[in-house]
């Protein structure tokens, strides 16, 4: 079992109904906001772990960043090469459904994308974070497991 496609698809489950639960107006961000996503963020930390535990390979936590890279490239064909290109896209050369996809499939990062809104980061930052939060949790599990067979061994 892949524990990074568990817990990314639990993420955005647990956001969405964390964000439907809500009160308030969806652009007034508390410290509870950024909390649970950072509680989520660490989620996909200790996804990379499990997966560096049971001595998966490093490929089994890029598939979620592959998936966003596909989605922001899309995105980016679309909205540069307009109508032209893409059935999909709006009158104005906007890849607003690759965009939403983006986006809604990186919910759990909702408050960043808020904060980011208007430039490109919104949704740069998503991507590079698909990277960067599994394969972070993956070398912690290898060093950590790494560490535990040395000890064992002498």
């Amino acid at each position: 079992m892949n524990y990074v496609t568990v817990i990314y698809l639990l993420n955005i489950v647990l956001y969405v109904l964390y964000f439907l639960g809500r009160t308030g107006s969806e652009v007034a961000m508390s410290s509870l906001d950024y909390m649970v996503t950072g509680i989520l963020s660490l989620f996909l930390v200790f996804a990379g772990y499990l997966n560096a535990k049971k001595r998966m390979i490093y490929r089994t936590v890029l598939w979620v960043f592959f998936v966003n890279l596909f989605l922001f490239v899309c995105s980016g064909l679309f909205d540069q090469f307009g109508s032209d290109f893409n059935i999909l896209s709006t009158s104005n050369s906007d890849s607003v459904l690759f965009s939403l996809a983006l986006i809604v499939y990186n919910g759990y990062l909702f408050p960043l994308t808020l904060v980011l809104d208007g430039s490109g980061l919104a949704l740069i930052i998503p991507v590079v974070l698909s990277f960067i939060l599994p394969s972070l949790g993956y070398l912690i599990g290898k060093k950590l497991h790494h560490n535990k067979q040395n000890s064992t061994d002498t």
